[in-house]
């Protein structure tokens, strides 16, 4: 039996809804133990277009417990946000350091290279959230790449190809067409 895998998922005011819900989502329909971080606190967070979401356990109280997955979610504001987070920027280089799963959608991917996650990896973001043209990482136009523990994506629109990724990721291509065909969602390896 496949261990149940514990996801953390920082969010903050600004955050992009879609890619925190659908992520949530889709991890949990897995199997997934998913917790939704408040890097401010506990309180309910604004995400980018007004829809309040509220946080499992404030980022301060889950920072240290283990995690199998810290997944980043973008919108501008909620990763500028998470940028000013001294602890999380701590676990990010911690966890890349170790070789620990990190997952980042959107604009998130800018906070791993301010922090050096990206050196050597292919990756891809939110169109101008990194330079193409960077000698640091490969910039990759895909929907989803992934470079080892490193799993990246677009945006919203990329949000379900992102997370049923990560499920593949954890529990294998058959859970992964399990969840995608009871979502009634066409898919390429049905």
């Amino acid at each position: 039996m496949v261990p149940v895998p514990r996801v953390v998922i920082p969010i903050a005011d600004g955050c992009e809804e879609m890619e925190v819900v659908i992520c949530t989502d889709i991890l949990r329909r897995a199997g997934a133990e998913v917790c939704l971080a408040g890097v401010d606190g506990s309180a309910a967070v604004t995400a980018s277009r007004g829809v309040r979401l509220l946080p499992d356990h404030s980022w301060a109280e889950r920072a240290d417990e283990p995690m199998d997955l810290l997944l980043l979610p973008g919108g501008a504001g909620g990763v500028e946000r998470l940028r000013q987070s001294a602890s999380l920027r701590a676990t990010i280089a911690a966890r890349s350091a170790a070789g620990a799963r990190i997952a980042a959608i959107c604009a998130a991917p800018s906070l791993l290279a301010e922090i050096g996650v990206l050196c050597g990896k292919r990756v891809t973001s939110y169109p101008g959230a990194l330079d193409p043209q960077s000698l640091e990482y490969q910039y990759q136009t895909e929907p989803v790449v992934i470079d080892g523990a490193l799993t990246s994506s677009r945006g919203p629109g990329t949000a379900m190809d992102f997370a049923l990724s990560l499920v593949t990721q954890f529990f294998g291509n058959e859970r992964r067409v399990e969840v995608e065909s009871a979502l009634q969602r066409p898919s390429v390896y049905l």
